[in-house]
């Protein structure tokens, strides 16, 4: 990888940082405990390495479909991510605002360390 890559990806990895540390330092602010928050990132990590090893797989034997698949993925992926959410992680949380904002942080860090992936994989650069 080169140096703008890891630059990027280390630069995405101020978000679950900054989540984790607002946490533990105000979680009266983050309405949620660090366990349900490790519970949703690790759902959606399990989630996106799945993603990417069938990407992995898409990028090289289907190369000319390739951009539809993984679009395709991405909008399964979402929808498993919105089922787990409800399905596993709510029950211990309960409903409220703030699961579906500390998911959506977890979400968002994901769905651009995923991208980023991604794209050196099509372009052939794994």
């Amino acid at each position: 990888m080169n140096n703008r890559v890891v630059k990027s990806i280390t630069g995405v990895l101020v978000i679950p940082a900054a989540h984790f540390l607002a946490a533990a330092l105000w979680p009266a602010f983050v309405k949620i405990q660090i366990p349900y928050i490790l519970l949703i990132y690790g759902i959606l990590g399990v989630l996106t390495v799945l993603h990417l090893f069938v990407v992995r797989i898409v990028s090289q034997r289907h190369q000319q479909q390739a951009a539809m698949i993984v679009m395709a993925l991405n909008m399964l992926k979402m929808l498993l991510s919105v089922i787990l959410l409800f399905v596993v992680v709510v029950p211990f949380t309960g409903k409220s605002g703030a699961v579906g904002i500390n998911f959506a942080v977890a979400y968002v860090f994901y769905l651009v360390f995923d991208s980023q992936i991604v794209i050196l994989l099509l372009n052939g650069r794994d």
